[in-house]
């Protein structure tokens, strides 16, 4: 089943979970005609969310230090992108059609829309699809287990594979507003997600330095770490 021969693949890259997803329903701005799409990512390790959470202005000292392409987040965002290109080769090797959704191909097929720093169909909204959790008011997804320290890449296909459609995760973000306040940018606006807010409800994305905090303070994020670092 192809499934299963795309799953043997993505993990033999390093991916710690794979999901099938039905976007049929999505409009084709958004799905690009595609009917599923394969979702998947790797963890960041409890160690480096333990010292971005104690070193201040983390990001801020890499950049000085000219360090940045050391970080775990920068390199695995750039594996789940390679991961991606590869899938989409793979698959399309075995008869179908693909788009990978790599930052490279979005951009190069003209998908990224600068002015607004948006992309027609988030990884996010396909992992919300999937399941696996929800938008917090960092924007970011949020899973009961892992937190916010999840770096995801998608592809698009047509390949006949056995999907799901979930609805999101019920947030549980409640009255915390801890993102928010760690915001040095005050990029953030402290509301909670849901299907019919949008995206500048939640963040200014033009506010934000990405200096991660957000991500690594979500009490969820901070769970994940202590269960594996005392």
């Amino acid at each position: 089943m192809l499934n299963s021969k795309i799953e043997e693949f993505l993990t033999s890259q390093g991916a710690d979970f794979v999901h099938f997803v039905d976007v049929s329903h999505l409009i084709p701005e958004q799905n690009q005609g595609y009917s599923s799409a394969v979702l998947f990512g790797i963890y960041l390790s409890p160690k480096y969310l333990a010292e971005v959470t104690n070193i201040e202005d983390y990001v801020k000292q890499m950049v000085k230090n000219n360090t940045i392409s050391t970080d775990e987040f920068h390199l695995i965002e750039n594996k789940t992108d390679e991961m991606a290109d590869l899938l989409a080769e793979f698959i399309t090797q075995e008869g179908f059609t693909a788009m990978s959704q790599s930052e490279k191909n979005i951009f190069s097929a003209g998908l990224y829309k600068q002015e607004a720093k948006r992309t027609p169909l988030p990884h996010k909204a396909i992992a919300g699809l999937a399941g696996l959790g929800w938008i917090g008011k960092n924007n970011l997804l949020v899973a009961r287990y892992y937190g916010c320290a999840i770096s995801m890449c998608s592809v698009l296909t047509n390949a006949p594979l056995a999907t799901v459609r979930k609805d999101f995760t019920a947030s549980l973000c409640k009255e915390c507003n801890v993102c928010k306040e760690i915001c040095k940018d005050s990029a953030l606006k402290g509301n909670a997600w849901n299907s019919q807010n949008s995206r500048d409800e939640l963040i200014d994305v033009f506010a934000c330095t990405t200096c991660l905090e957000c991500m690594v303070f979500c009490p969820f994020t901070q769970e994940y770490i202590k269960r594996y670092i005392s």
